[in-house]
């Protein structure tokens, strides 16, 4: 089993110490210098991929989560990171659907709760043909490669009211689709629990919650998330939400105009599109101190199960 290493010290929380869990049993390991090079070199191939379809079709968008961090930070990968997170306005993710197949699909696999094919997850993602890189969420998933993070800035209800009932609707979809796909991850995770009670009682809870809705198969049950998180047309509005994001709905609203636009920064020498308010952002994710480089037992870490390059990322 791999172990990848994510960006700062970030607050303890449940998804973090369900993600530490998997560590405790001894079972994982951290990724050689070598894997952690190539795996970068992967990623960071599929977003200049990416990032050459948005300009051609001028579709917006900036760096997100980590990938923030580390521009500001360290112009590039945070050194014991290994993915990268970028984010999107829901009417720039629909038009790169629309391009996705022609542009890119015979390298990569579109990946969203409104494409199917068992992806369970709310996040969007792009993935490398021929590879696989699991994580204790895509164990029982054939979509597995190596994957470029898509965030999806979703419009708000300018009315406070019906914001906040939108709100609500999309935590509780969140919740469900998070349950729903653990039911399903549940036979493959178990051995990955050891002896670690706690770890195993916290999956099997929200298994259980996910049987409740067994009625509803995985894909249309991303679907109906889909169309929950999507429900605002409003292109203009005052405020856009992440309910995708780690903190949620509610603990990633942000100014439309503090997200929609961009200034540029630097990542592993390039220039790169971070959001206009990347300042407020990154407080809002990582606190006052996000400057500042976390001790090594404050660096998030994220077990990975089964990592395969195929033929990416040679030479």
């Amino acid at each position: 089993i791999v172990m990848k290493q994510k960006g700062a010290a970030v607050k303890k929380d449940g998804f973090k110490e369900r993600k530490e869990g998997f560590m405790k049993g001894g079972r994982v390991r951290v990724l050689t210098e070598e894997e952690l090079a190539r795996l970068k070199a992967v990623i960071f191939e599929a977003f200049e991929d990416f990032d050459r379809v948005a300009r051609k079709h001028h579709l917006f968008y900036t760096l997100s989560g980590g990938s923030v961090l580390g521009t500001v930070r360290h112009k590039g990968f945070i050194p014991w990171d290994d993915d990268m997170d970028l984010m999107m306005p829901r009417k720039d993710f629909n038009a790169f659907k629309t391009v996705f197949d022609s542009e890119l699909g015979d390298k990569y696999t579109l990946c969203a709760p409104e494409c199917g094919r068992g992806h369970g997850m709310a996040v969007c993602q792009m993935k490398r043909r021929g590879t696989v890189c699991r994580s204790y969420n895509e164990l029982s998933k054939e979509d597995a490669g190596i994957a470029l993070d898509i965030f999806i800035l979703e419009n708000t209800f300018d009315a406070p009211a019906l914001r906040y009932l939108h709100g609500l609707a999309c935590m509780a979809a969140g919740l469900v689709i998070s349950a729903r796909k653990t039911c399903e991850d549940l036979p493959y995770l178990r051995p990955y629990f050891g002896d670690n009670d706690t770890l195993r009682e916290s999956f099997e809870k929200k298994a259980a919650l996910g049987r409740v809705f067994g009625f509803l198969s995985l894909d249309r049950t991303a679907h109906i998330v889909y169309r929950i998180y999507s429900l605002c047309g409003n292109d203009s509005s005052q405020y856009v939400a992440i309910p995708s994001g780690r903190k949620h709905y509610f603990g990633e609203m942000y100014l439309r105009r503090d997200m929609c636009r961009a200034v540029k920064g630097e990542f592993e020498g390039r220039a790169v599109p971070i959001p206009r308010g990347y300042k407020k952002y990154l407080h809002i994710m990582y606190g006052d101190s996000y400057m500042q480089v976390p001790p090594p037992e404050d660096r998030e870490q994220h077990p990975v199960m089964e990592l395969d390059f195929g033929e990416a990322g040679r030479g």
